[in-house]
Order: structure tokens, then C-alpha cells, then sequence
């Protein structure tokens, strides 16, 4: 089949030598061009395989195109990320960067722990990381990202953290493109390209940018990118090096791909009203101009709280799918994973198939799956999978007991035929304060089985297991972001909600008839993050849980969460169900501006 190509997408494929932006509207045949446009330079320009160089920004994305190029008989085309391309210069030069040498969490954990007894991991490597990104060490001039930290604490931090490196010969992962850059910048015209196609240009940070400017000598560069779908400022991406792309590269021709091939009309044309707020006045702005002239189903819905926008988001789903729609072509897309919660309980126990994005499931969670084992081991002493769950937990009683305990109560459980749980209880431990710990246990758990046998409601012992193992306790211990933490605690309420009948054998009975299995299932409901959705599209979209601090979060800069917002209402090829909490959202009715006044 010959494809048929818009006049955009011809300028883009044909273009031989010099710079060139593609901007690439959502659903405006990107891939395609990517592809073609390489297939263009080998056959019909001539060009051999191994002067092009095409970076793509995910694994699974570079890939794809390496299987689709491999089709296409195209082989010898150099194609990864702009890690797996530093990678292998590295390894040229004798610098093997691998997991062995790769600095570990627990390793960045004890590097910091020397400056304070609890450090916020995440947020001093994603501050330290974020300056990396931008040239920045630690005497240098920080940029501004939000920190709970002070800049002296933070300079301290970053110092330790790289003599620790440097001391124990490790490396992160941004060391693969710093390293990578100076040996490019000590070696120049040794590693380069006679073209080079990039993908997703919206989120290259300045240290991309600066080595594609030492790989790319001749000049011939091709950047595909859509700065309204730049969704990874907080990893260091900068939109300015696509905006400006002709700052950067002399003579640069800047192609507009504006013809949107994905979605109906009323859908491109509602995406085009939002975003244009925000970025109307930008010189090479153009609407997204619809392929297809017909309108889909747009419902914009309001609710008083997640669990009746869960219960909801349900009943749309289930008469979607009573109707004949494919469950893989339906999709709830959210701004946080915890929003997922309610939507999961109603599919869950209407028994509709669903599969959840990296693993995010709300019974997956630590404290959930905590509680559900205790209660487990409640109802049935003889549950090993339930004891696992608990001792792994690593919760009080059983914060210093070690692995080495857990095998040795397996093996003795093994030598006696008893279950772990009688096994620990009759096993003598090495230091009086575990055997203690053992008997503490044993007394919890007798006491809120004796409340069981009293006919206690689910929901009431669901409280005093949280209580009684104090979990809100361990939450504050392990984590640190005060969202999290209120976030983590809250999931303790909500899944008390998800009781029916006040039947703990069929609560559990529900939790553990589990619909998302561990290999993902391809005609299945999509539960996923907005960023996660990146480049996917759907028939029937549900962007659940808009809330202003929420959705806009407030923690995060606007115009990148109005980015995420447009990456979400242009996922839908026929219909989009938009909901919010509460009334009076600022995404929600700017979406709605010609409709609603508040």
C-alpha cells in the first residue's frame, strides 16, 4: 500500500542538507515522517546507513523504530536513545559506565545519611540531578527548583554525593551524557554523523543540546518536536532549544505539521482553544487543523468527590463496552496515581478486565497490601503468603528482623510442617529483643482475632490494625514529601470504602480476585498517568480528577502542567469524558470558557 502524504509531511521527508523543525502536532503522522524521511536519504539521496544517526527518547521508542527500519531493509541506521549513543561512545574511549558500577539507592542513602539521620532522597537527587543537567556543580550558580532544602544544606549535599561517587568509582545516570560531552568536546570530528534525526526535541536538556551540537559538525540536523506536548521540565527538559531552534542552527527551515489525523473535530478544535492561551503569541504557533470533519462526543462532568467520579467513570465504561467497544480502546488517564483508586474499585468489582500502568495499582501500594495481609493472617494463621507480605514490610514488630530470619523460620517451618507464622512462634531467635518482638506479635494478632470472633465490623478492624501496627507511623518513617505522606495516609481510609457487606472473607476475596496480572493484557481497560500516555491514543478517553492544587498541581509550574493537560485531551480519536472535582477548576473551565462562567 502506497502511502499518501500531506504536502507538510513531503517538505519534511524530501529535505536533504541544513537544519530543519518539524513542529509535529498531536497526531499529525510524526513517526511516519521520521521513518520516510530516513528511507528518503538512503534510496534516494544515496546516503549510506551508517552516517545517519536517529535518537529516539524512550527504549521502547527507539525500538520501534530500529524494528520499523529493519523492515524497510534499512539495517545499518544507527538508532537509540541519547544514553545508549553516549554509551557507546563511552565505551570507545575505554569508559564503561554498567550496573555494577551505577551508584544504587541504598548507596546514595548512606552517602547522605553522613549529612543527616533521615535525608529526602528523592529530593536531593532530583535537585542535584536537575543542576547536573544545566552544567551546574556544586560552587556553581544553582538554578531554581523547588527544594525543601536550603542552598548551603543543598551545595553539602551535592559536594558528598560526588566525592562519594568519585571515591568508589560510581557513576548516575546523567554522568553517561556529562562524560560522554567531554569527551566529545576533547575529541572533536572523532564521533560525528553526517545526519541526525531527533525525536521528541520538546525535552532535550542543555547538555543534549550542547552534544548534538558536537555530533552534528555538518549541520544536517532533523528535529522533530511539539513544544505544547513538552511534559519533562522537571527532568531538566527545556523547551527553549526546540522554540529557538534557529538561534542554534544557521539557516534552519522550520516545517509546521498541522494536520491532525487522530481525532474529531470538536476534539482538535477544544484542544486548540486551550492551549492557544498559553502559547498564541509564539511566532511559529499554528492550530492543529482536523483531518477528520465529523464531531465525537465531548462530556464535561462535575462531582462532588472521587468516589462518585469513580463510580461514575465506571458506568460509562461498562455501557462503552455493553455496546460493542474493544476494553483496549478505552483508557483513564490521571494527573496522580492515587487519583486511579476509585475507578480501579469499580472495574474491579464489576469484574471488566483492566491493566494499570507501571504496576500502580492501588492494592499494590505498600500500607494497602500491607493491611490486606494483616487481616489475611487474622482470618487464616496458616496464610504464608500473608506472612511474607508482613515480614517483608519490615514494620514494627519486625523492623530489625533480617532475611537470614525469614529463611531460617521457612526452613525450620519446612522441617516441622508448620506454617510460617507457627514456625516463627516456636522458633528460638539468636537476640532476646526478637523472641520478644515474637511474642508481641503473637499477642496483636491474638487480640484482633478474639475482635473478629466478637462479630467486629470490617471497617472498625480495619482501623484498629492501623492502630494496633501503627501504619500511619510507618508511613511518616518511609516516606518524607509531606503530599505523600498525606496522600499514603489517606489510602488508609479509602480502602474501607471498598468493604461491602462488612464481610472480610469477601473483602479479601475481592482485593485478591485481581484483575491486572503481571503480564499486561492487551484487550484490557488502560488505567494510566497522563505522562504515561505520551504518543498513545485511545477511542475513548476518561482524563479523570481535574482539581485545582491537585490538577494544576500546586507544586508544579503552570504552563508545564497546561502542557500535560493538552497531552491529555488530545489522546482521544472520538470521545472525550473530561471530569473534575468540585466546581470552579481552572484547567476544567478554560476547557469550557465558551460554555461556563463561574
Amino acid at each position: 500500500m502506497t502511502l499518501k502524504f500531506n504536502k507538510q509531511q513531503l517538505e519534511a521527508i524530501n529535505f536533504y542538507k541544513g537544519a530543519c523543525a518539524v513542529i509535529a502536532g498531536a497526531g499529525s503522522g510524526k513517526s511516519t515522517v521520521l521513518l520516510n524521511r530516513v528511507k528518503t536519504l538512503v534510496r534516494d539521496y544515496g546516503e549510506d546507513q551508517e552516517d545517519i544517526l536517529a535518537i529516539s527518547f524512550t527504549r521502547n521508542t527507539a525500538n520501534e523504530l530500529k524494528k520499523k527500519l529493519h523492515k524497510q531493509k534499512l539495517t545499518s541506521v544507527n538508532v537509540g536513545t541519547f544514553h545508549s549513543v553516549c554509551r557507546n561512545i563511552l565505551l570507545k574511549e575505554g569508559i564503561e559506565i554498567n550496573e555494577k558500577n551505577t551508584i544504587k539507592e541504598w548507596q546514595r542513602e548512606n552517602c547522605f545519611k553522613s549529612l543527616e539521620e533521615k535525608p529526602d532522597i528523592k529530593d536531593i537527587t532530583g535537585f542535584i540531578s536537575y543542576q547536573k543537567n544545566f552544567l551546574r556543580g556544586y560552587t556553581d550558580e544553582f538554578l531554581i527548583k523547588e527544594s525543601k532544602y536550603t542552598e548551603e544544606q543543598l551545595r553539602l549535599f551535592y559536594k558528598e554525593y560526588e566525592a562519594f561517587k568519585s571515591k568508589n568509582g560510581l557513576y548516575d545516570y546523567d554522568d553517561y551524557l556529562l562524560e560522554c560531552y567531554k569527551v566529545l568536546k576533547n575529541n572533536k570530528h572523532k564521533y560525528t554523523y553526517e545526519f541526525i534525526l531527533v525525536d521528541e526535541h520538546q525535552d532535550s536538556n542543555l547538555v543534549q543540546n550542547l552534544i548534538l551540537k558536537e555530533l552534528c559538525a555538518s549541520g544536517n540536523i532533523f528535529c522533530l518536536f511539539d513544544y505544547r506536548q513538552a511534559i519533562y521540565t522537571f527532568r531538566g527538559g527545556n523547551t527553549e532549544y526546540c522554540m529557538e531552534f534557529e538561534k542554534d542552527w544557521e539557516n534552519a527551515t522550520v516545517i509546521n505539521l498541522d494536520t491532525n489525523y487522530r481525532s474529531n473535530k470538536n476534539i482538535v478544535d477544544n484542544a486548540n482553544s486551550f492551549i492557544k492561551e498559553y502559547y498564541g503569541d509564539y511566532e511559529h504557533y499554528a492550530d492543529s487543523v482536523p483531518n477528520i470533519h465529523n464531531n465525537g462526543e465531548i462530556q464535561t462532568l462535575t462531582y462532588q468527590d472521587r468516589e462518585a467520579e469513580g463510580l461514575n467513570t465506571a458506568d460509562k465504561i461498562e455501557t462503552l463496552l455493553k455496546a460493542g467497544e474493544k476494553p483496549s480502546e478505552i483508557c483513564v488517564l490521571y494527573r496522580l496515581n492515587s487519583h486511579s483508586s476509585y475507578v480501579e474499585n469499580e472495574l474491579k468489582r464489576r469484574e471488566i478486565e483492566y491493566d494499570i500502568t507501571n504496576n500502580g495499582s492501588f492494592f499494590k501500594r505498600k500500607e494497602v497490601k500491607g493491611i490486606v495481609a494483616y487481616l489475611r493472617l487474622i482470618r487464616d494463621p496458616h496464610d504464608d503468603a500473608a506472612f511474607r507480605d508482613i515480614f517483608t514490610l519490615r514494620n514494627d514488630p519486625f523492623r530489625y528482623f533480617s532475611n537470614k530470619n525469614l529463611k531460617d523460620v521457612e526452613s525450620f517451618a519446612g522441617q516441622t510442617n508448620m506454617s510460617l507464622y507457627e514456625a516463627m512462634l516456636n522458633l528460638r531467635f539468636d537476640r532476646p529483643t526478637q523472641n520478644d518482638n515474637v511474642l508481641k506479635f503473637q499477642s496483636m494478632i491474638n487480640k484482633l482475632q478474639m475482635q473478629v470472633l466478637k462479630g467486629i465490623a470490617v471497617e472498625e478492624l480495619i482501623d484498629n490494625v492501623v492502630k494496633t501496627f501503627r501504619m500511619n507511623d510507618y508511613i511518616e518513617e518511609k516516606y518524607l514529601d509531606e503530599d505523600e505522606i498525606t496522600d499514603r495516609k489517606e489510602s488508609l481510609n479509602t480502602m474501607k470504602k471498598f468493604v461491602k457487606n462488612n464481610n472480610l472473607e469477601q473483602f479479601i476475596n475481592f482485593v485478591y480476585g485481581s484483575k491486572p496480572s503481571k503480564k499486561k493484557n492487551e484487550n484490557a481497560v488502560r488505567l494510566m498517568s497522563i505522562h504515561a500516555s505520551k504518543g498513545l491514543e485511545f477511542k475513548h478517553v476518561f482524563l479523570i480528577g481535574v482539581e485545582d492544587g491537585k490538577f494544576p498541581h500546586r507544586k508544579s509550574d503552570l504552563l508545564d502542567e497546561a502542557r500535560l493537560f493538552y497531552v491529555g485531551v488530545t489522546r482521544p480519536k472520538e470521545s472525550l469524558y473530561l471530569s473534575q472535582i468540585g466546581h470552579c477548576n481552572m484547567f476544567f473551565d478554560e476547557y469550557r470558557q465558551h460554555e461556563l462562567v463561574c
